[in-house]
């Protein structure tokens, strides 16, 4: 499967009612990330065997969608990263069921 035809059918549930929408390739894979994280989040590091730029994904998401998507500093020997947490309540309505690239992370 290339990242191309990955898929993912979300709603979001919001104050203002719930919105739908699809994502498609790394950001479908990044949702998924962070919705399988909870409240722990996930680092670049963590997803690094498939999302090379997990920031740029939580930015679309953010930008796109209107996801609520927190990043947290974490500091460590030579420097920081940043930890990405799902806020807003998101619930995965259908999406590709090869997901093996994600049981990684």
């Amino acid at each position: 499967m290339t990242a191309r035809t990955f898929k993912v059918e979300f709603s979001v549930i919001s104050p203002s009612g719930t919105v739908r929408g699809v994502v498609r390739g790394q950001t479908a894979k990044a949702l998924l990330a962070l919705v399988k994280a909870g409240p722990r989040g996930v680092t670049a590091m963590e997803a690094a065997t498939w999302a090379y730029r997990l920031a740029a994904y939580c930015h679309d998401l953010r930008k796109n969608y209107g996801l609520v998507i927190r990043t947290d500093r974490e500091d460590h020997d030579g420097g920081w990263h940043g930890r990405h947490v799902l806020e807003s309540e998101v619930h995965i309505t259908a999406g590709e069921s090869d997901t093996r690239e994600l049981e990684a992370a």
